[in-house]
């Protein structure tokens, strides 16, 4: 049963678009990842802070790719990492927070 319906559903997405398909399998159109990583600060790589970066793209298209913010303390990146997931998420985003998390 499950491979009939495998081939089935491949044969029907031969005759559809990128879009249309990530429509067809539920997938969501606006993603965001929101990444809390290094940012180094010299070129011996000895001196870093922690960035927060945001990459979002609205089906195929970037739409954004920038540095919120930089700051010295990790604890200080990671929360407002998750809450610039909450608030992308809020705006209909399927969100991903990635990146030096700890957890």
């Amino acid at each position: 049963m499950g491979e009939e319906f495998f081939r089935e559903l491949m044969a029907d997405a031969l005759g559809k678009s990128p879009e249309e398909l990530s429509e067809y399998l539920g997938e969501s159109r606006k993603v965001c990842d929101v990444f809390v990583q290094r940012v180094y600060m010299d070129d011996e790589l000895s001196r870093f802070e922690w960035g927060v970066s945001v990459v979002r793209f609205n089906g195929d298209e970037l739409e954004e790719a920038a540095t919120y913010g930089v700051f010295h303390s990790w604890n200080l990146a990671k929360k407002y990492g998750r809450a610039l997931s909450e608030f992308f998420k809020s705006r209909g985003y399927e969100t991903h927070l990635k990146g030096e998390l700890g957890e």
